[in-house]
C-alpha cells in the first residue's frame, strides 16, 4: 500500500511543527491530516494506491470516510487492483446507498437481460428457420404480436428496440427466393407446352446452369421435419417424407433422362459425342458447386447398358476418361465420401450437395446411438450430431443459384 501526501501548507513553517502534526507511519493505517479551518481525510483510489488530500472539498463533492477508504484500500492491496465493476460496488456500499436502490438496480439487469436472451432466440428462430413462420401464419401472428408488445415497454433499450423492430421487418417482409421461376412454374409450364429443342442444340454450358438451377430447386423446398425419424426408411415413407421421396425421384428421372439421350443413336460417333457432351457438363456442374447433378451424370455412364458399350468406349478421348476418372474419384463413397465432404467443407453457397450422403449420415447415428442414456436422460449428444447435420443442409438450401430459367432447355 503507497501513501502520498498532498498537503497545502505555509512554507514559513518549521520542521518541528510538520513533525509534530504528522503521527507516526504505519504501512497498513492511512494518514489523518490537518489542515488550518478543518480536519478530514479524503481518499481516492487508483490502480491500488490511496491518494489522502487536505484541500478542502466544494458543496457537491462527496467524500468517503476514512474508514471506507480504508476498507477500499486494503481490499485493493490483499486481492491486486480490482474491477471498476467492484470498486462501484464497495462505493455504494461505503456510501450508504439504499438498499430498495440497489435491489431495483440488480432487477432492472436482470430484466434487461432475459429480454436479450428472448430477443436472441427469436432471431435465430426467424433467420434460421423461416419455413416455421411460412407454414403457420398463427405463430408468425402471435411473434409479431409479442414483439409489438416489447417494444411498448418503457424500460426498453436503444439496441432492444432495433433489435425487435428487426425481427418484425423480417417476419413481414416478402422473401423474394428464386424470383426468376418456382419448381411449380417450371412443372406447369413443362405440362402446357413440350416444344424443345434437341439435345445437340444446346451447349454444355446452358445444359449445365439449367440442370442446376432444377435441382436447387428441388432440394430447397425440403422441409426439415423430415430428416427426423428416418422416415424415408418406413413402408409410409410418401406420406411421411415426400419431398425426399421427390428429391429421390428427380434424381433417377434424370440418371434415365441421360442414359436415354446416349442410347438412342445407333451410330458410334453420334454415342462418343453425347458421352463427352454429358461429362462436359458434370465438369461444370463441378464448378457451379453441383454435386448431385454430378452424380447423377456419373452413376448414369456407370449403368450397365452404357458401360458394356465397347466400341463406343474405345473412341472417347483420353481427355474425356480423365475428366471421368477425377469426377468419380470426387464423389466416390469410399471412406464415406471423404473427398465429397472436404469439397463440401471448403466449398460457399450455392450449391447442391447429394442428399443421399446426408440421409446415411442421419441413419447411422438414428441406428447406433439410442434416445436415452443409461439414467433415462434426453441423449442430448445424439441430438447435437443430428443438429449439426440438419444445419448443414439448411445452409446450402438458403442461399438460391442467380440463374434465369430457359423453357426452351
Amino acid at each position: 500500500l503507497s501513501v502520498r501526501e498532498e498537503c497545502a501548507e505555509d512554507p514559513s513553517q518549521s520542521d518541528e511543527t510538520e513533525a509534530e502534526m504528522s503521527p507516526p507511519k504505519s504501512p497498513s493505517t492511512p494518514k489523518n491530516v490537518k489542515s488550518k479551518n478543518s480536519e478530514f481525510s479524503l481518499f481516492s483510489f487508483n490502480n491500488g494506491m490511496v491518494v489522502s488530500s487536505c484541500r478542502e472539498l466544494d458543496n457537491n463533492r462527496s467524500a468517503l470516510s476514512a474508514a471506507s477508504a480504508f476498507a477500499i484500500a486494503t481490499a485493493g492491496a490483499n486481492e491486486g487492483t480490482p474491477t471498476k465493476e467492484k470498486y462501484r460496488r464497495m462505493s455504494l456500499a461505503s456510501t450508504g446507498f439504499p438498499t430498495d436502490q440497489r435491489n431495483g438496480d440488480k432487477e432492472f439487469v436482470i430484466r434487461r437481460a432475459a429480454t436479450n436472451r428472448v430477443l436472441n432466440v427469436l432471431r435465430h428462430w426467424v433467420s434460421k428457420h423461416a419455413q416455421d413462420f411460412e407454414l403457420n401464419t398463427e405463430l408468425k401472428m402471435r411473434v409479431i404480436g409479442f414483439l409489438e408488445e416489447v417494444m411498448h415497454d418503457p424500460e426498453l433499450l436503444t439496441q432492444e428496440r432495433k433489435a425487435a423492430a428487426n425481427i418484425i421487418r423480417t417476419l413481414t417482409q416478402e422473401d423474394p427466393g428464386d424470383n426468376q421461376v418456382t419448381l411449380e412454374e417450371i412443372t406447369q409450364m413443362a405440362m402446357e407446352d413440350c416444344k424443345t429443342e434437341p439435345f445437340d442444340s444446346h451447349s454444355a454450358l446452358e445444359i449445365a446452369e439449367q440442370l442446376t438451377l432444377l435441382d436447387h430447386l428441388v432440394f430447397k423446398v425440403i422441409p426439415y421435419e423430415e430428416f427426423f425419424g428416418q422416415g424415408w426408411m418406413k413402408n409410409d415413407k410418401n406420406e411421411r417424407t415426400p419431398y425426399i421421396m421427390k428429391t429421390t425421384k428427380h434424381f433417377n428421372d434424370i440418371s434415365n433422362r441421360i442414359a436415354t439421350e446416349i442410347l438412342q443413336w445407333d451410330d458410334v460417333n453420334m454415342r462418343v459425342a453425347v458421352i463427352e457432351k454429358w461429362v462436359a457438363v458434370a465438369d461444370i456442374c463441378r464448378c457451379l458447386h453441383n454435386y448431385n447433378a454430378m452424380l447423377e451424370i456419373t452413376s448414369s455412364l456407370n449403368r450397365s447398358s452404357i458401360f458394356r458399350l465397347k466400341k463406343t468406349w474405345l473412341k472417347v478421348s483420353k481427355q474425356t476418361k480423365t475428366v471421368i476418372d477425377k469426377l468419380q474419384k470426387l464423389v466416390s463413397s469410399e471412406g464415406r465420401f471423404k473427398n465429397l465432404r472436404e469439397a463440401l467443407k471448403n466449398c460457399d453457397p450455392p450449391c447442391v450437395p447429394y442428399l443421399g450422403m446426408y440421409l446415411t449420415d442421419l441413419a447411422f447415428i438414428e441406428e447406433g446411438t439410442p434416445n436415452y442414456t443409461e439414467d433415462n436422460l434426453v441423449n442430448f449428444s445424439k441430438m447435437r450430431m443430428i443438429s449439426h447435420i440438419i444445419r448443414e443442409i439448411r445452409q446450402f438450401q438458403q442461399t438460391a443459384y442467380k440463374i434465369d430459367y430457359q423453357p426452351k432447355v
